[in-house]
């Protein structure tokens, strides 16, 4: 399926900067340090994607911030983005120290894009995959403002990709590989929503304290986590003191802006066998009752091995006996919303397990299966909405992202007084006669009544730009 038919898709790369002092008014000389101080800059990704659009891999080259005389790189190393991947939510991806400045641009730099696509027609869905052709290599996105970088602040820049405009599509709105990459960026102070981190997943390197350890990320960069009293772990039966290198974790928060560790607002085990696979449930077998196999759509894997390959569907065997968790939920009652029971095509999941390798051939034994949060989005159906209490309640939006194919349209979410509403008061502002665009992060679950997937939603948040 190559028809393109939803919204805008996003990918945001948050470039937090130890040296913020202003984001609006012009500069002037007083304003500016000398060149050789320096701020640093953390890099942070995250996305909204398309139906049919499973990934849009690309090659980042280099990210820049411009002041006019000098171009900062912002990016140590090439890294190969999937900008359809995160889904409205924000990945880490590198720190780096730039002088401070007045910066009134940015730039990236970008080559190889390679398009895949869920193509439902064949039982059980398969991948297909076209290269494409970048119309231009580096995109240049003057901002609103100039922005000022001081010593002793963290500031973040946020890319926006958008798919639906950067692929080209012919008369029948077929996607023809043609990849005019167009970005909206802005610089936002380090106590932005759009600049925390969310599901970054990285091998435990060692524990330092009660409440403190050091994890080496997906690029091979080592951080330190800081956890306090208000950090959510998912399993209070394995603290911090239980975790040994063959662990792996998500970790949600944001970084520090003096020691440039992160603050953990959540803590998820995703394996304690050393090796992990993130991404897209695709098909279940059989698809109502327990189930004994399962084709997992790989968008991430720790460590890197050639037996899995990122953008390539394999089948997991499920015999019941892994340990099935919602992410960042420690209430064991989540075992009755998700088990093998329970699965479905369309769900983000982390898979844990032991890989056994003999005479070339790997073995993944699941240990452990773990719902994670994801974003969805499309028009509000109006007239859907019901209010209960308060936010409780539900409505239905045509699911127009990159997961929509595999899930019912329109898809039924249900809402909490938990739920943060984003540019809306609330459930009861979803109301009148027109559509509503919207990004819905949360988790599809199966309701056990009817038997089909819906989203318990974290955010619903109305799309204005």
């Amino acid at each position: 399926m190559r028809n393109l038919k939803a919204t805008g898709v996003f990918f945001f790369v948050i470039l937090g900067v130890l040296g913020l002092a202003s984001c609006s008014g012009s500069p002037s000389s007083s304003q500016n340090p000398a060149a050789s101080e320096q701020a640093n800059v953390f890099t942070v990704g995250t996305d909204a994607s398309l139906p049919s659009v499973i990934s849009c891999q690309i090659l980042v080259s280099g990210v820049t911030l411009n002041n006019g005389t000098t171009n900062v790189s912002v990016l140590t190393n090439p890294q190969v983005v999937d900008f359809a991947q995160l889904s409205g939510l924000h990945q880490l991806l590198d720190l780096n120290a730039v002088p401070t400045g007045t910066y009134s641009s940015a730039t990236v730099t970008l080559a190889s894009p390679v398009i895949g696509f869920i193509d439902t027609a064949n039982n059980p869905p398969t991948i297909n995959t076209i290269n494409g052709t970048l119309t231009q290599s580096s995109v240049t996105v003057n901002f609103a403002n100039p922005f000022v970088l001081n010593a002793a602040d963290l500031v973040g820049l946020r890319m926006e990709f958008d798919l639906r405009q950067s692929l080209q599509t012919d008369a029948n709105g077929q996607i023809t590989g043609n990849v005019n990459p167009v970005f909206h960026m802005q610089l936002l102070n380090a106590a932005d929503s759009e600049v925390s981190i969310d599901d970054f997943l990285a091998g435990v390197v060692g524990v330092t304290g009660d409440s403190s350890f050091i994890v080496q990320g997906p690029k091979g960069r080592q951080w330190t986590v800081q956890t306090d009293s208000s950090t959510v772990f998912d399993d209070p039966n394995e603290p911090i003191s239980s975790f040994t290198t063959n662990t792996i974790v998500q970790v949600s928060g944001q970084l520090d802006p003096v020691s440039k560790d992160i603050d953990a607002s959540e803590v998820e085990v995703v394996s304690n066998d050393n090796f992990f696979l993130g991404g897209l449930f695709t098909s279940i077998r059989p698809p109502s009752g327990p189930a004994t196999q399962a084709d997992l759509y790989v968008r991430a894997e720790l460590p890197d091995i050639n037996a899995f390959q990122d953008g390539q569907i394999t089948t997991l065997s499920l015999n019941g006996s892994e340990t099935y968790k919602i992410a960042n939920i420690k209430n064991p009652i989540t075992t009755l919303l998700f088990n093998n029971s329970l699965l479905a095509a369309g769900q983000s999941v982390g898979v844990g397990g032991a890989l056994v390798t003999n005479n070339g051939v790997s073995t993944l034994t699941v240990h452990r299966v773990v719902l994670r949060r994801q974003g969805q989005a499309g028009p509000w159906v109006p007239g859907s909405t019901v209010v209960e209490n308060g936010n409780n309640g539900s409505f239905q939006f045509t699911d127009n992202w990159t997961a929509g194919v595999l899930l019912p349209n329109p898809l039924t979410v249900y809402t909490t007084n938990a739920t943060n509403f984003i540019n809306l008061s609330g459930l009861s502002a979803l109301s009148g006669s027109q559509p509503i665009p919207l990004r819905v992060v949360g988790f599809i679950l199966v309701d056990s009544t009817t038997n089909m997937p819906v989203m318990v939603a974290r955010s619903v948040e109305e799309v204005t730009d």
